[in-house]
């Protein structure tokens, strides 16, 4: 059984640098108005969503959140940036193990793998310098830009690094925008990764549109294809290897058929709070597939702790609260149980 402690299993990069860290990184690439903008901006977003409303927070609070995500991506300009980031994450996390996710992309004249080339350094280097913390990486693919092609150029990379570094793929991106990853590619991407032993999260049901519900079919449809082809363990495959983020808008067939295959779900709890995605006087959406953090496959994760301002240790406190513990295990047996969701 892997160490009882505290994991963060859905970290964004980009959402979790520190506000020190992108004041720094604004000094260095001369445009610190964007950092006074930036912190202006979380200023005003955390304190406008210190109390949820009956009615939810308002747009222009959630604007806020995508305002902010501008701002980073402006501030962090070059590889180091990138690969000091990832330092930083691990050094300001109350994690001791952490799992960060980043879509790889061309920046200044650096191209995608060069990118890739610093995300690893920051994640090795992180790792040699906080030696009671282990941090690994998920290449994220934007489901707006990517295909099954880049799928399988980031799976050539993470196949061709360190083993322990990159552990395998993230499937995110702006639930509302138009996809290039689905139907097929989508099917594709997932084959892929299962085939070559690697693990993968897939964000799922974050929009209540048809679009997110014929993509979470088509996610459901090949991963129970996947499960049927694999020899019988008592230990369910999907264990280590997949993960879906949030699932929020499924509907009651798609509840039923996750908790059939006993996918493991990665909960952020202020993140949903923040989002108007989970009402704080209502039951958390996840408890209708899984109710029992005792003995389902239940995760939790910061997603962005610059962003939402949420610790992995006050997410796990939170997210203590939305379930159930019918074994009425201890905190560190509960970190025992979901050690087993981990990828590495």
């Amino acid at each position: 059984m892997k160490e009882k402690h505290t994991g963060d299993l859905h970290c964004h990069l980009n959402g979790s640098i520190s506000l020190a860290f992108l004041k720094k990184t604004a000094e260095k690439n001369n445009c610190l108005h964007l950092y006074e903008e930036l912190e202006k901006a979380n200023q005003q977003y955390l304190a406008g969503t210190s109390q949820q409303p009956e009615q939810g927070y308002p747009a222009e609070l959630l604007n806020l959140v995508w305002k902010q995500f501008g701002l980073i991506h402006r501030i962090v300009q070059d590889l180091s940036d990138i690969a000091n980031g990832v330092i930083d994450v691990v050094a300001n996390s109350d994690a001791n193990y952490l799992e960060i996710r980043t879509t790889p992309k061309p920046i200044a004249e650096f191209t995608v793998l060069d990118y890739i080339e610093a995300f690893k350094r920051g994640l090795e280097e992180a790792n040699q310098t906080f030696t009671t913390k282990k941090a690994v990486g998920l290449l994220s693919l934007d489901r707006t830009i990517h295909t099954a092609q880049d799928a399988q150029y980031f799976l050539e990379q993470i196949i061709a690094s360190t083993p322990g570094v990159l552990v395998g793929l993230d499937i995110s991106g702006n639930p509302l925008a138009k996809r290039t990853l689905t139907g097929e590619e989508l099917s594709k991407t997932i084959e892929l990764v299962l085939e070559n032993n690697l693990s993968i999260a897939i964000h799922m049901d974050e929009a209540d549109t048809q679009a997110e519900k014929r993509d979470t079919d088509t996610v459901l449809n090949t991963l129970a294809a996947w499960k049927a082809k694999q020899p019988f363990k008592e230990i369910n495959p999907f264990y280590g290897k997949v993960r879906l983020g949030h699932c929020i808008y499924l509907s009651v067939e798609q509840q039923q058929r996750i908790r059939d295959l006993g996918i493991p779900i990665e909960v952020c709890p202020t993140c949903h709070n923040k989002l108007n995605w989970h009402d704080k006087n209502q039951e958390h959406p996840v408890k209708k597939i899984y109710n029992d953090l005792s003995s389902q496959p239940i995760v939790f994760g910061t997603d962005d702790q610059f962003i939402f301002g949420a610790s992995a240790k006050l997410e796990f406190s939170h997210g203590l609260t939305f379930f159930a513990n019918s074994k009425q295990l201890t905190k560190k047996e509960l970190k025992e149980h979901q050690a087993q969701f981990r990828f590495s």
